[in-house]
């Protein structure tokens, strides 16, 4: 493995000016607040992204999306988000893609690469959905394999919603095995994953665990990695606002470093985005990917 650890990538440009919504939009900067207050994470690097360019989103949106999209018109293609459509929510989203763009650069250097941003999975390449309208993961897996052809790229996706957008983007690319472990009676409309295990609502922390050692083991038997995205949804909380999971806060703890020992026994990097999580209190929602950071910087 590498010899330096772990980054964080940051940018205060993250945070979005949503007002009383349901997303937590200022968390990652409280996420930052906590990491720079806490003795044990004083050493670790901080790097800034760059805004992601057009050239960078054309890896996957269509021009006639992003044309829609940086017009800040509603139409067929930007109606579906959730999200108000302003040039501050979209300037977001273009340091968001970067950073997460940053964070597989970086991968070649750290073990792990933690971007507190990003995780827009619902993003299609021809149109918003949920709170999403641009696809980090897919845009850097993209770049990644135009600069590493050959390479095979493994996306494991524990939000508590099914990271459709990835989903589809890849479903006829062998060389991306796509992983999502979900809620399967909830939003959004399903796409076809590389493999796809829908839980039922009330699961626990035991259940949920096995159920993820075993997924984690039979991808092992099938799919050789060179670099893994891991989205560290916070939203199979118990106390999520949108979902019915029940996974306590150190059953989460423990989701994480299964992906992280994962990532070790399989000697590849690991880029960490934080996608999801909609806890009732929203304190709790940032604690969870705080301990996120903790977990990949141990």
């Amino acid at each position: 493995m590498k010899s330096k650890n772990s980054v964080i990538i940051y940018s205060p440009f993250y945070n979005l000016d949503l007002g009383r919504h349901v997303f937590p939009a200022q968390k990652y900067s409280l996420i930052y607040d906590r990491i720079k207050s806490d003795s044990k994470l004083k050493d670790i690097e901080i790097v800034a992204p760059d805004r992601a360019n057009m050239e960078d989103l054309e890896l996957v949106h269509t021009n006639s999306y992003l044309d829609d999209l940086f017009s800040y018109e509603h139409t067929f293609r930007t109606m579906y988000s959730e999200l108000p459509l302003t040039r501050s929510i979209i300037d977001s989203f273009l340091f968001g893609v970067g950073g997460t763009i940053q964070a597989m650069k970086l991968a070649k250097d750290y073990n792990f690469c933690f971007n507190l941003g990003g995780g827009y999975h619902h993003s299609f390449p021809d149109k918003a959905e949920g709170f999403c309208y641009l696809n980090d993961v897919a845009i850097a897996t993209k770049m990644y394999q135009l600069e590493n052809p050959g390479k095979n790229v493994l996306i494991i996706d524990l939000d508590l919603h099914q990271g459709n957008g990835n989903s589809y983007i890849f479903q006829d690319d062998p060389s991306v095995f796509t992983y999502s472990m979900h809620q399967g009676n909830i939003y959004p409309k399903k796409e076809e994953s590389t493999l796809d295990l829908s839980l039922e609502p009330g699961i626990k922390d035991k259940e949920y665990l096995k159920i993820l050692d075993e997924s984690l083991l039979n991808i092992k038997m099938k799919f050789k990695p060179d670099i893994i995205f891991y989205l560290a949804g916070a939203d199979p909380y118990e106390y999520d606002s949108l979902g019915e999971l029940k996974i306590s806060m150190n059953g989460l703890k423990d989701r994480d470093r299964r992906i992280r020992d994962f990532s070790l026994e399989c000697d590849v990097s690991t880029v960490i985005v934080t996608a999801g999580g909609y806890a009732k209190d929203p304190d709790d929602t940032v604690c969870i990917h705080y301990n996120s950071v903790k977990v990949f910087s141990e």
